[in-house]
């Protein structure tokens, strides 16, 4: 909340904006980057900034900017985070979350359905931890954190295991959802560094 509350902020790659309809409620403003023309009109029409690059934003006048499952799509990663760094303030921060390369479906299970539905070919790349904190780092980011986040419940291991594809209502799978069960199981994977889920937090260097 802190990088949102009275805040200027983006979404690169917003799709058709639910993050930034819900932060505007609390942010000091908010704008989108987004190629698709749809979800361009459907912001503007909704009173929401939205450009279909980075030029459209002044240099230096962001708070924050998130990517929401987006930065694994780029032909060019390490050129946006140098792009998205003009654009933030000095002391200004870059959110960014990504599919895990070390998602326990792939490395642990070696699952070969998973593998195929995630490493589709508008996925470029997966990545790790490591090689997550060395691109920001190589972007002249700094105080650079990467957080391991179980996105997904253990009733989708289930159905991945069981049927082969996401998305299967089980009830017995899903009978396994319970808050105790869930928290054990995100902090194993955590522990295991195989959830599904990494989140990266860096910030421009004060000049």
């Amino acid at each position: 909340m802190n990088r949102i509350k009275d805040s200027q902020i983006a979404d690169f790659g917003c799709g058709d904006g639910k993050f930034l309809m819900k932060a505007k409620q609390v942010s000091q403003s908010v704008l989108g980057v987004e190629l698709q023309t749809s979800h361009i009109n459907h912001l503007r029409k909704a009173d929401i900034p939205c450009h279909n690059s980075l030029h459209g934003i002044r240099d230096h006048s962001l708070d924050t900017c998130f990517m929401f499952h987006v930065f694994e799509h780029l032909p060019d990663p390490l050129q946006t985070l140098l792009d998205i760094r003009c654009k933030l303030k000095n002391g200004g921060n870059i959110v960014i979350e990504v599919p895990h390369a070390r998602d326990f479906l792939l490395e642990g299970l070696k699952l070969a359905a998973f593998k195929e539905f995630t490493l589709w070919s508008q996925h470029l790349i997966l990545h790790t931890r490591v090689s997550l904190h060395r691109i920001l780092h190589l972007a002249g980011y700094i105080n650079i954190s990467v957080d391991p986040f179980q996105r997904y419940p253990l009733s989708n291991h289930f159905n991945w295991l069981s049927h082969g594809k996401p998305g299967v209502k089980d009830a017995l799978f899903e009978s396994f959802d319970n808050p105790d069960l869930l928290q054990s199981y995100s902090d194993v994977m955590a522990h295991l560094d195989m959830t599904d889920t990494l989140i990266a937090t860096a910030q421009v260097p004060n000049c």
